[in-house]
């Protein structure tokens, strides 16, 4: 009988100790709230709309680790494998092709909403943020503002980084006239779209 209960024990041990391993499972369940953002207006609207469930996704160690070297200051950090991100036009950026084995990650610094994507060696790619106030962007980048686009409202603007430059996507209305522009931090206009 004792040896039974030696029996019992030690398999109740091994059964323990193969519990959750995060390295083994790369998805969990977890509760987020979605965000939409309506560009109808003249300045960004969030609505956030019931959670809903959706898988957690979690990167490997390495890139968990020179993210959080590169951002200590994230806050409500979420990631998920790199899909197509239609706010930024990847061909302006000037950043390498991406693909399904890279890791993209959503968080909040200063309360600001950003973006980074980082590659399958865990190489940071590059990252963009939305500037909600056009205040704030650097003076030279004002100035083309000013002298370019003299009447346009501002609809959205998103810095976006790599390991090169710092660069604002800007997209601009006057009446029914569209404009996007990519500006360099020195205000040079790198790329525009009238069509926008």
């Amino acid at each position: 009988m004792k040896k039974n209960w030696i029996v019992i024990a030690a398999s109740g041990v091994i059964l323990a100790a193969c519990g959750d391993n995060k390295t083994d499972t790369a998805y969990n369940e977890k509760t987020t709230d979605t965000t939409t953002v309506n560009n109808s207006t003249n300045s960004n609207t969030n609505t956030n709309p019931s959670p809903t469930v959706v898988p957690e996704y979690n990167p490997p160690d390495n890139t968990r680790t020179a993210f959080q070297t590169k951002y200590p200051n994230a806050t409500d950090v979420t990631w998920s494998p790199y899909k197509p991100y239609e706010r930024i036009n990847w061909e302006w950026t000037g950043w390498p092709s991406m693909d399904t084995s890279y890791h993209a990650v959503n968080y909040k610094i200063n309360n600001r909403s950003s973006w980074s994507w980082w590659d399958r060696n865990n190489n940071w790619i590059g990252s963009s943020s939305v500037v909600e106030d056009s205040t704030m962007l650097p003076d030279p980048v004002k100035k083309t503002l000013t002298k370019n686009y003299s009447g346009y409202k501002i609809k959205s603007i998103d810095e976006e980084n790599d390991k090169k430059r710092t660069v604002y996507e800007i997209k601009l209305e006057k009446g029914d006239a569209l404009a996007k522009i990519l500006v360099d931090k020195n205000g040079k206009i790198l790329k525009k779209d009238t069509k926008a």
